[in-house]
């Protein structure tokens, strides 16, 4: 009876240590990527926006719509602009990336291929 009671006092010790770590070692998927799926802080599945919103440190820079300061926490607009001296633009900015060169030849080109055109004789 003896020997019956020390292997049940063992099983059961053991089911207390061992059952936890093998637990914890299967959920713990926080901050993940595991076969192509991202898993959040919390260790559920996300998408990669989330993922790296949560899981990435980041320093002045703006992911997923949530700005970043330089110390890597969220912060809004204003701070955002402010602490990392960058100005977000909310509308395209038509033409700003476009040397002038490149326009007064393509207003060359036009008003040439427009002479051109109306002086041909039929």
């Amino acid at each position: 009876m003896k020997r019956i009671i020390t292997i049940f006092t063992i099983l059961i010790v053991s089911l207390f240590v061992f059952s936890p770590v093998a637990v914890f070692a299967a959920s713990d998927k926080s901050c993940k990527t595991i076969d192509g799926a991202y898993y959040g802080k919390n260790g559920k599945e996300t998408d990669k926006g989330t993922y790296e919103k949560e899981c990435v440190p980041h320093s002045c820079e703006l992911v997923a719509d949530a700005y970043f300061g330089k110390d890597g926490k969220e912060v809004s607009q204003a701070q955002f602009e402010s602490e990392c001296e960058a100005k977000v633009v909310t509308s395209p900015d038509t033409a700003s990336y476009i040397d002038i060169i490149f326009i007064l030849i393509g207003i060359s080109i036009i008003s040439y291929s427009c002479i051109k055109i109306s002086t041909v004789k039929e």
